[in-house]
């Protein structure tokens, strides 16, 4: 606290430590109550989950565009056993879905589909860690500073009853301003947890619609691969009965 008589230098850093409401943040964490040291672990909990999150989605990124045109390549060329064994070794999830499909690209379709999806599946779910308890947190933390703030304000009328209702406003004033600033710090926390969440969603969603998008490419070009390199099969019946019926026939 500055004292009245202090000088101009002392009274500027007193103003200078001051956050919000002429108050720094050891008062208003002392004047929230019990309740703010829960939504301090929130807090540092949830600095810790974003943080985490954007670095392990920082190590899974692919580049969708230029993988595209390699995989092209490589189909063009009929050497997708040489693509298949530098992907084999790579840790990133489109990378690991593109090898499972390599894998069994000459099996059935079915059976094919089947372990495709298995394995999207699977990556997809390194996408998702911990982010629910990020959305666990984007919900608790409002409620507990709502929590707080009714402690806070059946505190101040306890007291107004003690006082057998002869309080003065400003008393009352202090006690529910003090109330109301576990809300404020709850919200302060979910509004940026709350953005976090739907962006790192967001991120988690286009990953995995490229994994889709991959595969589906994938079987139109390894399609078109088989069907121009098949041979010509025998004609089918409606071809013979068609030529039969076009050939002329001479007239006796």
């Amino acid at each position: 606290m500055c004292h009245p008589e202090a000088g101009r230098d002392q009274t500027n850093k007193c103003n200078g430590d001051r956050w919000m409401w002429g108050q720094n943040f050891s008062e208003l964490f002392s004047r929230g109550g019990p309740v703010m040291w829960p939504l301090l672990g929130c807090s540092v909990l949830a600095v810790a989950l974003i943080s985490e999150r954007v670095w392990a989605y920082w190590r899974l990124r692919v580049a969708y565009g230029p993988l595209l045109l390699e995989l092209k390549s490589h189909v063009e060329e009929q050497s997708l056993d040489r693509l298949l064994d530098r992907l084999v070794g790579s840790d990133r999830p489109l990378h690991r879905v593109v090898a499972a499909y390599l894998r069994h690209r000459k099996a059935e379709k079915s059976l094919r589909d089947q372990v495709v999806v298995r394995e999207a599946s699977q990556q997809v779910s390194r996408y998702d860690c911990r982010l629910n308890w990020l959305g666990i947190l984007t919900h608790a933390t409002p409620l507990l500073g709502l929590l707080g703030t009714v402690a806070g304000l059946v505190g101040a009328f306890h007291q107004i009853e003690l006082k057998g209702g002869q309080v003065q406003p400003g008393d009352l004033a202090s006690g529910i301003w003090s109330a109301l600033l576990t809300t404020v710090c709850g919200l302060t926390i979910a509004l940026p947890c709350l953005a976090a969440y739907h962006l790192l969603q967001s991120v988690a969603g286009r990953a995995a619609m490229q994994m889709q998008w991959m595969t589906s490419q994938l079987d139109e070009w390894l399609f078109q691969e088989e069907s121009a390199g098949a041979p010509p099969g025998p004609p089918s019946v409606v071809d013979a009965v068609r030529e039969v019926t076009s050939t002329p026939r001479a007239v006796g």
